[in-house]
């Protein structure tokens, strides 16, 4: 057994295993709005594009979900009043999806919910830690060579 291989696939759980929790914090920021993982998603897709929103099969592609179950989550996006569905044109086949002011604010308010609690998982760390974690993703899995500074900033009133 190669110890290198064997240290880099511990260095690849461990990231996992990070990862992992971030995305449950994530959905349990979005759970307590009510939303599901995918409804979350798709209402970040939608907030992305901007005021303008976006065709529902681009969200279908970026959720990579199936046709059906993005519809059936735009619908309930609608039905909560957090996205709008818009005709485009004549064609009323084709439909325009964007967050409404309140979607806007339940997204707002997720993020600052999900940073507070990625705050309180990565409470102590020291910013080498994250240099050294940042330059192993750097090198185990994109194969480049480099160095990151990571400074600690002060949180402001915008940022939380």
């Amino acid at each position: 057994m190669d110890p290198a291989l064997v240290e880099q696939l511990a260095f690849r759980s461990q990231l996992r295993y990070i990862f992992r929790r971030a995305l449950t914090a994530l959905d349990a920021s979005a759970a307590e709005f009510g939303l599901t993982p995918m409804s979350y998603h798709a209402v970040l897709v939608l907030g992305g594009a901007g005021p303008r929103g976006l065709a529902e099969q681009e969200l279908v592609d970026q959720l990579a979900s199936s046709r059906a179950q993005t519809s059936v989550v735009a619908r309930g996006l609608a039905e909560a009043g957090l996205v709008e569905r818009c005709s485009a044109g004549r064609d009323r086949r084709r439909v325009t999806l964007r967050l409404t002011p309140s979607g806007w604010e339940v997204v707002e308010r997720i993020a600052l919910s999900h940073r507070e609690r990625m705050r309180s998982l990565v409470e102590g760390w020291d910013p080498a830690a994250f240099e050294q974690l940042l330059e192993r993703i750097m090198s185990v899995y994109l194969g480049i060579d480099g160095r990151v500074r990571v400074e600690r900033l002060e949180p402001t009133p915008a940022s939380g």
